[in-house]
């Protein structure tokens, strides 16, 4: 009965884990996204007022490509190119 189990339940949990399709739009998007990670640090403040006083915080993002200093235009060249290849765009 295990192996049954397993031998059903393997296939579902290793397609929960495949990349997901997406249309021309939504792999600009992504890779637009990465692109701009690649340009320089993104950060967000923020401020909040209330009957319990006031906070703040602070919040920065680095990606790997902007440390290692890769061309924002090549990262999204890339991404697309990748994304193309492994048949995760539809046409759509």
């Amino acid at each position: 009965m295990r192996f049954v189990s397993l031998a059903v339940l393997a296939p579902i949990a290793l397609a929960a884990c495949a990349p997901q399709p997406m249309t021309l739009k939504q792999a600009m998007a992504y890779c637009q996204e990465k692109a701009d990670a690649a340009a320089g640090v993104h950060g967000n403040v923020g401020l909040s007022l209330g009957t319990g006083g006031t906070s703040a915080s602070l919040s920065l993002s680095v990606s790997d490509s902007y440390l290692r200093g890769d061309d924002p235009k090549i990262v999204y060249d890339t991404c697309m190119n990748n994304l193309s290849a492994n048949g995760q765009i539809t046409g759509e």
